[in-house]
């Protein structure tokens, strides 16, 4: 029950009892929590401090509201830290999901001007493009498109080839170091991050609606001061949240 001597005002501690109630497992995603009405005659509180717990747990992610139908709980967001690197598939793996990822394309194309600035190449020359889909529960994620000067993307295509034979789930940076045989050694990247509302044929790959939100990330990744990828990721709004810790 609500402590009405805590510091924390009530409807913070209610809408701490509706997240304890999900991560204990009493309400699983997609279950819709107990009305208004209900919360009010259970916890005895008033109804707008219902509203204001119902809208703070909206507000960290932890339910969502159907217009004229209810509350329902929210499938937990894949977490990505900002400040390093993890895998593809250990980032889905804490959030009890299983990973698995898809060759959506692969081509060679000639370098136009944006690409040959980005990737210090001279302009028509071969470029490997790779299109990956990441999946999370048989659910489409995350879109990567990169971009690699040809000799290396032979190599990356030969690397994603034989991780998909393997089953191996993966990012393109995940393969620099499942395939040492690549050559390649990433020292940084140079990221832009964007909100973007999803069209064709972002729209199909993702299996999303038209204006759909997407988090657009562009990347630069660096070997020294040599660029080796340049590559645009499509995060689905509803399935990541981007978080970093900053030090005063």
């Amino acid at each position: 029950m609500l402590d009405r001597n805590h510091s924390a005002p009530l409807y913070e501690q209610l809408k701490n009892e509706i997240h304890k109630k999900i991560k204990a497992g009493e309400l699983r995603p997609d279950d819709q929590i107990p009305s208004e009405r209900e919360l009010v005659e259970q916890y005895k509180v008033s109804r707008i401090t219902v509203r204001q717990a119902i809208n703070l747990a909206e507000k960290e992610g932890l339910v969502k509201r159907v217009h004229g139908v209810g509350t329902f709980v929210n499938h937990p967001k894949i977490k990505q830290e900002l400040s390093s690197f993890n895998d593809f598939q250990s980032t889905l793996q804490q959030q009890g999901m299983i990973a698995s990822t898809k060759l959506y394309g692969s081509e060679i194309i000639t370098s136009d001007f944006q690409l040959s600035r980005l990737l210090d190449i001279n302009v028509v020359e071969r470029v490997r493009k790779l299109e990956l889909i990441g999946y999370g529960d048989r659910v489409p994620v995350v879109y990567y498109n990169s971009y690699f000067p040809f000799a290396a993307g032979e190599k990356m295509k030969q690397a994603a080839e034989q991780a998909l034979q393997m089953e191996k789930p993966f990012s393109t940076l995940d393969l620099y170091k499942l395939d040492p045989q690549i050559g390649l050694h990433p020292t940084h990247v140079e990221q832009t991050f964007e909100a973007q509302a999803a069209h064709y044929p972002l729209t199909n790959i993702l299996e999303v609606q038209e204006g759909f939100p997407l988090f657009r990330v562009t990347s630069i990744v660096y070997e020294d001061k040599t660029p080796i990828e340049y590559k645009e990721t499509y995060y689905r709004g509803d399935k990541y949240k981007f978080f970093i810790t900053r030090h005063m």
